[in-house]
């Protein structure tokens, strides 16, 4: 027997298809798809997934991938059968419960633009997430949980918010480089960014963002003095460096290592948006 789940407050007008699952936009009208999808005020219904069997772990998952692509909350149902001819018409066109947070833009373009990538991100994405193997091994879990619950929050902390990203890319490059023991955590998160092609240092006086020292002092002055700035001394030099000015650094940069992780590339992502703040190519 079909399962069916609604979908709200996702961007979406074409199909996407996956293993054991097919989620059906509801238009294919683009303004009207994303008018629906960044309401911040109200849930739009805007696609239906249905498949033999919706299991709570792969809606769970779900609803994280596609809170992560559009950088805010998206719900999904609990399974239903749908006996209507029209699918849509079974499920609330309207849920309104909270504001919704915003993670700051969608992290992939929409489909008029780029026809397949959202698609093809939502299932490498969840076949990496439900392979208990490369999850156990990487801890990458940790990463794009910590990376979503950032703007999921009801009321976001910018604390929480950092620490989240800076302790899950910490957790993914020690699992990854099996590193457990270096007690300066830049150490392993600046061997990790490398491997992925990242232009980044440990230290770097002259260019701060991309200095993985320069978020390790933050994380510290958050940690364990509840301060959101802190003052470094670089080449004799006191500077002081502030959350709020990295904050955005920081998230687009643990954005990019889950694209990485997940081998997600579709030719159209600017790798170095995390600097120079323009996502796509």
């Amino acid at each position: 027997m079909t399962e069916y789940c609604g979908i709200y407050g996702y961007e979406i007008t074409r199909p996407i298809i996956g293993p054991g699952f097919r989620i059906e936009p509801r238009t294919s009208d683009h303004q009207q798809s994303m008018h629906c999808a960044r309401d911040e005020s109200s849930y739009h219904l805007t696609a239906v997934v249905t498949g033999p069997s919706l299991t709570d772990d792969f809606l769970f998952d779900l609803e994280a991938v596609l809170s992560f692509v559009e950088h805010l909350d998206v719900i999904v149902t609990s399974p239903r059968s749908v006996e209507a001819e029209d699918i849509f018409s079974a499920f609330e066109p309207i849920i309104t419960t909270h504001r919704r947070s915003s993670g700051g833009g969608a992290s992939l373009p929409r489909d008029i633009f780029f026809r397949n990538a959202r698609g093809n991100f939502v299932v490498a994405c969840l076949a990496k997430l439900s392979d208990e193997a490369f999850c156990a091994a990487t801890q990458f879990r940790t990463l794009f949980f910590k990376k979503v619950e950032t703007f999921r929050q009801r009321r976001p902390f910018l604390e929480v918010s950092y620490f989240f990203l800076y302790s899950g890319l910490e957790t993914y490059a020690r699992a990854v480089l099996n590193d457990r023991n270096t007690r300066n955590s830049s150490k392993p998160i600046c061997e990790l960014l490398q491997r992925f092609g990242f232009d980044v240092s440990e230290e770097r006086p002259n260019d701060l963002p991309r200095a993985i020292s320069t978020y390790a002092h933050l994380r510290n002055s958050l940690f364990h003095n509840s301060e959101f700035d802190t003052r470094v001394n670089l080449n004799g030099t006191t500077v002081e460096i502030k959350v709020i000015d990295y904050l955005f650094n920081l998230l687009q940069l643990v954005t990019l290592v889950v694209f990485k992780a997940v081998e997600f590339d579709d030719g159209h992502i600017n790798w170095n948006s995390w600097i120079d703040r323009q996502p796509f190519k």
